[in-house]
């Protein structure tokens, strides 16, 4: 593959990226989400309401339900907890190969 035709491969990547971002932002999809995330929905509107006017404890954490689902399963905590492990030991590794170095130019 020569320059050119790469160029244009990354070029046209970087469009199609461009453009399924803009299509998200203009649709208002991202501003939606936001909202019903803010949202109390009528239900915990009326339990606030009733606990207020009885003088009860109010936590704003108890009314606002989490609505989001969990997809993982066993396959996807192995894999998320072999990536932490990983990543642990990449590190230590990282941070003493530099610490060598540090040691090599500063010497």
């Amino acid at each position: 593959m020569n320059k050119s035709k790469f160029i244009k491969i990354i070029f046209a990547l970087f469009f199609i990226c461009f453009v399924v971002v803009y299509a998200i932002e203009e649709s208002g999809y991202y501003e939606y989400e936001l909202a019903n995330k803010k949202n109390l929905t009528e239900q915990e509107i009326e339990k606030f309401e009733s606990d207020v006017a009885n003088g009860e404890y109010i936590d704003l954490k108890e009314y606002n339900v989490d609505k989001e689902v969990s997809y993982s399963n066993k396959f996807t905590n192995l894999v998320s907890d072999t990536s932490l492990l990983i990543n642990k030991y990449l590190k230590k590794g990282i941070e003493s190969i530099f610490g060598l170095i540090n040691k090599l130019i500063e010497e």
